[in-house]
């Protein structure tokens, strides 16, 4: 059975019936070193890094016995999903190296893996299968990052998941205009302007939405309130906004 390593949410890794939950890994510290350790796996990570990503700020004096302590603690606590072809901690000089099936699924990689195939189908109008995919990325990527966690390598974790996001549901409302699905595509639009209401983008998709769905007098609030929002931050829309909207507007 292939390995499933879930670092998006809560942590978990799961093979067959064998399932580890976040409350077996070793206290926050071992949290944080996990899911650093899966999002850097492509290559072996040094200590030092280790311990800033751990501790941050805060490394304490002993902090080179601490981590070979907390390294020890999360092998222990892989044990049951580690069997045979399983997830390997290796502690080499200087440096730990975590080893994963090649077979492994980790949702981090698998949400961007995604976005990508969605971007790919939607130059190929292939929207069904475009439409999938960018569901599947939209779906991970809201489920967040070590929540309650700080730092800047979380900051900049949590960034990227809200990239995808953004990204994915922009894909979700153009593939389901594709198909007509009109209403589909209004609820992800109003979904992607709560993420993002400076976007102008997003506010291009809802109007064309509305517009798909014959709603003319939406389109003209959902214009105001682009200009409501963007007059708020000492903006105004673009004139391709505007365009856009006398476009979609009946004469």
């Amino acid at each position: 059975m292939p390995l499933r390593v879930y670092v998006c949410g809560r942590l978990a890794v799961v093979r067959g019936a064998s399932a580890l939950a976040e409350s077996a890994f070793p206290a926050r510290q071992g949290r944080r070193l996990w899911a650093y350790l899966v999002l850097h796996r492509q290559q072996p990570v040094s200590r030092d890094d280790l311990a800033a990503a751990i501790w941050g700020d805060a490394i304490p004096d002993a902090w080179d016995a601490s981590l070979n302590a907390l390294a020890a603690r999360l092998r222990r606590c892989l044990r049951p999903v580690t069997g045979s072809g399983g997830p390997l901690l290796l502690g080499e000089p200087g440096r730990y190296d975590l080893r994963l099936p090649p077979e492994t699924v980790v949702d981090f990689e698998r949400a961007r893996a995604a976005l990508h195939r969605a971007d790919v189908l939607m130059h190929g109008e292939q929207w069904g299968a475009a439409l999938a995919e960018a569901r599947v990325a939209t779906e991970i990527a809201a489920r967040g990052f070590l929540p309650g966690e700080a730092g800047a390598w979380v900051e900049g974790q949590r960034r990227l998941l809200r990239s995808v996001r953004l990204h994915a549901l922009s894909y979700t409302v153009e593939a389901d205009l594709h198909r007509g699905h009109t209403n589909s595509a209004e609820r992800e639009a109003e979904q992607l302007l709560a993420l993002d209401p400076l976007r102008e983008t997003s506010h291009w998709l809802l109007m064309r939405a509305l517009a798909a769905g014959g709603n003319a007098s939406g389109v003209r609030r959902a214009l105001a309130e682009c200009r409501r929002v963007l007059a708020s931050e000492g903006m105004t829309p673009s004139p391709e906004t505007e365009h856009l909207a006398a476009r979609l507007l009946p004469e």
